[in-house]
């Protein structure tokens, strides 16, 4: 009887960790795997405005990045957020203005009542010369 109960807990056990495993994984997915595409169409065609730069526009790419997260984390998990702050490429300061050219997302999803996924990924415009 005890050998029973035993495989039981371990049968049970393995499906729960495959299941935490299989969350975790696919989060990261996500986050590493963002389509260039977003960022790229978040970018401001150099006609439509006089600024020297090339910038991300805040708006754009927040609604762009927030629509993809929730198509692509609904299988995951069950609520998440996401945090974005903008800085200078050239020396990584807090970019105060309209007219940022990098990015962190932070991406903060609940995995289990106790675990939570938290990861952050720096995207940037490089400059071809």
């Amino acid at each position: 009887m005890g050998n029973i109960i035993f495989s039981i807990t371990l049968a049970v056990l393995s499906f729960q960790f495959f299941t935490v495993t299989f969350q975790l994984t696919g989060i990261n997915r996500t986050l590493y795997n963002v389509p260039i595409s977003i960022f790229e169409s978040s970018i401001p065609l150099a006609q439509e405005i006089d600024v020297p730069i090339m910038y991300y526009s805040k708006e754009m790419l927040e609604d762009k990045l927030t629509s993809y997260f929730d198509k692509s984390l609904e299988r995951y998990t069950t609520s998440y957020s996401v945090d974005f702050y903008y800085y200078n490429q050239e020396d990584e300061s807090v970019c105060r203005s309209d007219y940022c050219d990098a990015v962190e997302i932070t991406l903060n999803a609940k995995v289990m009542v106790a675990m939570t996924y938290q990861k952050s990924a720096r995207f940037y415009i490089q400059k071809n010369n």
